[in-house]
């Protein structure tokens, strides 16, 4: 019925199709928020973004920009009254599994609000497998964790000055 030879074939172009699937994937750097997680934290907004930023490093994750959210969301009401606001923009993370790969990134929004700061996670991953890729915006495991670290490492810094 089937010959080695065939069998070989079959597996080949299996292959050649999954790392096709998988090579094919287009990350945006910016994430709509679809379904974005937001925490307020008792800190000035110096003290957060900077442990924001810490506690994305230690859970392995690089910034690879900041930048003003207002050039993305100019048409939000809320972009325009917040103070002092970031959006940092994280690398590409891929995960390798048997016969899929995840891309996953995240940006995250730190704004001033009064005494306290308001942080929003927006989380996006595709998983790119042979015949399809499919698109994801939520991981409430994955965010409580960074809201965690975050929380962590306010409490261990020193209190920090408001910049005027």
């Amino acid at each position: 019925m089937f010959t080695g030879r065939k069998v070989s074939f079959f597996v080949l172009i299996a292959l050649m199709i999954v790392v096709a699937g998988c090579i094919t994937v287009q990350m945006p750097q910016y994430v709509k928020d679809k379904n974005p997680y937001r925490k307020e934290f008792y800190a000035n907004y110096d003290k957060t973004l900077l442990s924001t930023i810490e506690a994305l490093q230690k859970l392995g994750w690089k910034i690879t920009k900041q930048e003003n959210p207002v050039v993305f969301e100019s048409d939000s009401a809320d972009a325009l009254k917040a103070p002092r606001q970031v959006l940092l923009f994280t690398n590409v993370r891929q995960s390798s599994m048997l016969l899929s790969s995840r891309y996953t990134t995240i940006n995250v929004l730190v704004k001033e609000n009064n005494e306290k700061t308001d942080v929003e996670i927006r989380y996006f991953s595709i998983l790119s497998t042979a015949l399809r890729n499919f698109e994801g915006y939520e991981n409430d495991h994955f965010v409580e964790k960074i809201f965690n670290q975050i929380d962590k490492v306010i409490s261990e810094q020193p209190p920090v000055e408001p910049k005027p």
